[in-house]
């Protein structure tokens, strides 16, 4: 299985810390935030870790050229952003033939994600999602099976509606598809296979942690 830490985007909701280091290197409990995903994904194994990078990416290229993981990091420069969709595409050529895990620089759980990837991967699903029954301003809504149906509409039943805790296993034949390159979010991507009858499960973390770091009033939790 592969890793990718999302790490491109410009961390608007740091200002004035991502003034002049990527919202990745910003510290969370004075270790930059990027370490903890790094950590996470060792622990399960993953052969190799993809790191996408734009805003301030020289300064993280350079900051794993000067740190050692014990694990192959290989950091993709976007020369222009491409969301979260686009970075993953962007990424196809190292990712193709093995199962990927994805997840967001600024994510804190402690949710144990080995069993998320079993239940991804024992799913007929081509991607998985890492839900949980908390507030957001972006609800997306499930089925009694847990598929992915839509985002929250005025006709939502609000007992289907789950917040993204920003972690997916995409199955290795995703990146087979056929996708245009450049700029797109990785749920315009999901949302056309569901409307294509594709399937992608969502994964309730239950009542686990999560603490979103990429807002600065939650650095200090």
């Amino acid at each position: 299985m592969n890793g990718m830490i999302l790490a491109a985007g410009f961390g608007t909701r740091l200002k004035p810390l991502t003034d002049n280091i990527p919202k990745a290197l910003v510290e969370y409990k004075r270790i930059p935030m990027i370490i903890y995903q790094i950590e996470k994904l060792k622990s399960l194994n993953v052969s190799k870790i993809i790191v996408n990078a734009h805003h301030h990416s020289a300064k993280l290229v350079e900051y794993f050229q000067n740190h050692n993981f014990d694990i192959d990091i290989i950091v993709l420069v976007e020369n222009e952003i491409l969301g979260t969709g686009g970075g993953i595409i962007n990424a196809r050529e190292y990712l193709i033939g093995e199962d990927t895990l994805v997840i967001n620089t600024d994510v804190v759980t402690d949710l144990n994600l080995r069993e998320f990837i079993d239940f991804a991967g024992g799913n007929t699903g081509i991607s998985t999602l890492l839900i949980q029954k908390r507030e957001t301003s972006r609800y997306l809504e499930f089925d009694s099976d847990m598929k992915l149906l839509r985002r929250e509409n005025e006709n939502s039943v609000k007992e289907n509606l789950f917040a993204f805790n920003g972690v997916h296993h995409i199955k290795s034949d995703f990146l087979s598809y056929k996708f245009e390159k450049g700029y797109c979010d990785i749920f315009s991507l999901y949302l056309k296979f569901v409307s294509e009858n594709r399937k992608i499960f969502g994964f309730d973390a239950g009542d686990s942690k999560f603490l979103d770091i990429g807002k600065i009033e939650n650095l200090i939790n």
